[in-house]
């Protein structure tokens, strides 16, 4: 490393904590999708649309926000974190905006679904990829903290939204929310900066060694075990985010006032999880701490199986959020472990997929089994354990492909 090399990295090292600050307000903004639940309601009472039809919407943002970094993986491969972030605050921004001018259902679907959620696609996946770069040292815990920002939409985001909407009204709500964030996420894009070259090794970083592009990874036996891994983990978290509301109503008689409450403390319990076990995983390895997530996963689901005692129920639903949240802190560094830090922010975004798989999988089965066992939700947890069990299996077999494959 030659001595203009070792200053530049050392001068990076110092700027990566103001890095790292503009990227989790990045991820706080981009976080608004969570908030969702505060938005439902009001779009109904002011166009009078089906419950089912607006709730589409989110599972659009959805859709949209995980097969982005699939769909356009070519075209963010060539932009630098800066460019990405922009593009994806316009398309975040300008989607909101242009919700606050809807009238019909199908300009729900594509200002709200399909624009923003294609924003958030470009910004959040990027975003964990960068942290990572930026502290190849402590992944675990830049993961924590980008992930975890991320998370705390709902928690942030939530009362923000009400009160406009109270104050301005439903569409100078979205119109307002559409500019700051777009506002805020391009100046924290200023910020950001590309760690120089050498600096992942300089600073102890660790990969497989292959640095394998998302071609190559894609044709490894490894990516499809970590899909299956991450996808089976995901779910339990999914069943109690997602359904939170309706199982407390239908298990412990909550009224969906008090409901609601517990909807924020369970994404308090994300946003912990997500921090916690990213940073206790540079301690414990990666592969190990996924391993304990893993086991409380499964701890919680069966608990949930069994018991109808109302502390136990809310203790093990805030378990299992906990969990959720820290499968996603443990993805990013492990992606950059496994097939190399090089590729990074190409690999995560298709990595990132294994939310859409288990958003789809999770309700399903929570809803499904609820109806077929007259409103117990039982089966949806013991077949979320079931999968867990499989995740944990099958993580013991996770190791690091050759540049040729396996």
């Amino acid at each position: 490393m030659t001595a203009n090399t070792t200053a530049s990295v050392r001068a990076f090292a110092d700027r990566r904590w103001l890095c790292l600050i503009s990227a989790m307000v990045i991820c706080v903004c981009a976080g608004f999708g969570y908030a969702w639940s505060v938005l439902q309601t009001p779009i109904i009472a002011r166009f009078g649309w089906a419950d089912s039809g607006v709730a589409l919407a989110y599972t659009i943002t959805v859709v949209c926000s995980t097969m982005a970094p699939l769909l356009f993986g070519g075209l963010i491969r060539r932009m630098s974190s800066r460019l990405c972030v922009a593009v994806g605050a316009v398309l975040f921004g300008a989607g909101l905006f242009a919700a606050g001018l809807m009238s019909q259902l199908w300009q729900l679907y594509l200002f709200y679904g399909v624009i923003s959620g294609l924003g958030v696609g470009f910004i959040y996946p990027s975003m964990m990829a960068y942290v990572v770069r930026l502290f190849p040292d402590r992944s675990g815990m830049a993961s924590g903290l980008g992930t975890a920002a991320y998370g705390s939409g709902a928690i942030l985001w939530a009362p923000t939204a009400a009160a406009l909407m109270e104050k301005v009204g439903l569409g100078s709500a979205f119109r307002v929310l559409g500019v700051l964030f777009a506002a805020v996420i391009l100046l924290g894009s200023l910020l950001l900066a590309e760690p120089p070259e050498g600096f992942h090794a300089a600073s102890g970083g660790q990969g497989s060694g292959a640095d394998l592009n998302r071609g190559q990874m894609v044709r490894t036996g490894a990516f499809y075990r970590m899909v299956a891994v991450f996808t089976c983990g995901l779910v339990a978290g999914v069943i109690v985010i997602s359904q939170a509301s309706p199982i407390l109503q239908q298990t412990l008689g909550y009224a969906p006032a008090r409901a609601a409450l517990f909807v924020s403390v369970f994404s308090a319990c994300n946003m912990a999880g997500r921090f916690v076990w990213g940073s206790l995983s540079d301690r414990l390895g990666l592969v190990n701490t996924a391993g304990a997530v893993f086991l409380l996963c499964i701890l919680s689901m069966a608990a949930l199986a069994v018991t109808g005692t109302e502390g136990l129920v809310l203790l093990f639903m805030g378990v299992a959020a906990s969990c959720y949240g820290g499968l996603a802190s443990l993805l990013t560094p492990l992606t950059a472990r496994m097939f190399g830090p090089r590729y990074i922010t190409e690999n995560y975004g298709v990595m990132y997929v294994v939310f859409g798989l288990a958003s789809l999988i999770g309700p399903s089965l929570a809803t499904t089994f609820k109806t077929a066992g007259g409103g117990s939700y039982t089966g949806a947890y013991v077949t979320a354990a079931v999968l867990a069990v499989i995740g944990l299996a099958l993580s013991r077999f996770l190791k690091a492909p050759s540049r040729k494959g396996e």
